[in-house]
């Protein structure tokens, strides 16, 4: 399920095309998905303010996908490489995996838009 439509990320101020922003669109849900164990979708279809929100939070989380990219554009670094030496053919990685650092970023900004989560979305304990 993507919980955020076009029109929502051109709102939220979002500039890219309709093409290139489905697959962001795409992954940014599958991180939602992660981030609430799968129950937001179900959630969802029962609470609108939750649905707002789970919007809201999937259009910042593509953009942030979307700075990503670019920086990764703009420098031609191979994802997670932060600085290369040619001379003595030096490469530097960022700490940690590139993924997990945009599943964290995904997950705070989720929890941002979702306040106190009186839903229990979420939880990471047991019910």
């Amino acid at each position: 399920m993507l919980y955020c439509t076009y029109e929502q990320y051109q709102t939220a101020g979002g500039t890219l095309d309709e093409t290139a922003f489905t697959p962001l669109c795409f992954r940014a849900s599958k991180l939602i998905d992660r981030a609430t164990f799968g129950r937001a979708e179900a959630h969802t279809k029962g609470c609108a303010d939750c649905a707002e929100a789970l919007a809201m939070a999937c259009a910042s989380i593509v953009q942030s996908l979307e700075r990503a990219e670019a920086a990764r554009a703009a420098t031609g670094y191979a994802p997670g490489v932060t600085s290369v030496n040619n001379d003595g053919f030096a490469v530097t990685f960022s700490d940690g995996a590139l993924a997990e650092k945009q599943a964290a970023e995904a997950h705070s900004i989720l929890s941002g838009c979702l306040g106190h989560d009186p839903h229990g979305l979420l939880y990471r304990g047991c019910f």
